[in-house]
């Protein structure tokens, strides 16, 4: 089974947004992919207070649920990101969300993961909600694989034709990209080459100090900062990960 993780910003679980993201889902065969919904109320999550730990330690210093919601974020095959319009911005929630994320923007933590970047609006907005959520996602590595933005003037949310027409459409895009490894794409590869002049600077930085950083760290035991393109460091770890899943049916037949 294939793993889909949404998260929306709403706190409104029958909103717009929710009826939105359905419409997706309902389109996705269910005997290949299975699919969780989180809501900023699910979790008990508190705002950053700037302490810049997470930089130094590639981890959140605040005891919360967190961790718990990145897990579900990394163990999903595609992760749809989703928000209404609140003053032409993602929600607050989202955005406290985000914030504790931060060292993600650093390491490219999300790997070429598939993402599906959606929002929801009254009569416009959607644009400031779009583009930095797509942007986000790819400072964090993520591959924005599609977005939209389904508005209630002219109403789209309730407009079958147009609503069905836009789900296909990412559907098709969930169900290409199910089936292959994690991909990078130009945007990514200039995030990739910054955050490498960053992570040598880092690096440095370790040298003259005798201090180790959590971000350059992560660089180190990914492999990452032994690439000079994403893609290769992809497929670098494809790779690897085809080869233990090839040994580990390999040890499985040898048990029969």
């Amino acid at each position: 089974m294939k793993k889909i993780f949404v998260l929306n910003g709403s706190r409104q679980k029958e909103g717009n947004t929710t009826k939105f993201v359905r419409k997706i889902i309902e389109k996705l065969d269910k005997n290949i992919f299975e699919t969780e919904f989180a809501y900023p109320q699910d979790y008990e999550i508190r705002f950053c207070v700037g302490c810049h730990q997470c930089f130094i330690n590639a981890k959140c210093s605040i005891k919360d649920e967190i961790e718990l919601l990145q897990e579900k974020i990394l163990s999903a095959d595609i992760f749809i990101v989703a928000s209404p319009v609140y003053l032409h911005y993602m929600t607050a929630d989202l955005k406290l969300i985000l914030d504790r994320f931060s060292w993600w923007a650093h390491t490219l933590r999300l790997q070429g993961k598939p993402i599906v970047v959606l929002s929801t609006c009254s009569t416009n907005g959607f644009t400031t909600v779009l583009e930095p959520l797509c942007e986000i996602m790819t400072f964090m590595g993520g591959n924005v694989i599609a977005s939209a933005n389904a508005a209630q003037f002219p109403n789209q949310i309730n407009n079958s034709k147009w609503i069905n027409e836009v789900a296909e459409k990412i559907v098709n895009r969930i169900v290409e990209h199910a089936d292959l490894p994690p991909q990078s794409n130009p945007f990514i590869e200039n995030v990739f080459i910054n955050a490498k002049a960053s992570m040598m600077q880092q690096v440095e930085f370790e040298k003259n100090s005798n201090k180790e950083l959590g971000e350059s760290k992560y660089w180190r035991e990914t492999g990452m900062i032994e690439f000079s393109r994403f893609k290769d460091y992809l497929a670098a770890k494809n790779k690897e990960v085809k080869k233990g899943n090839e040994n580990q049916i390999s040890a499985t037949k040898r048990t029969f």
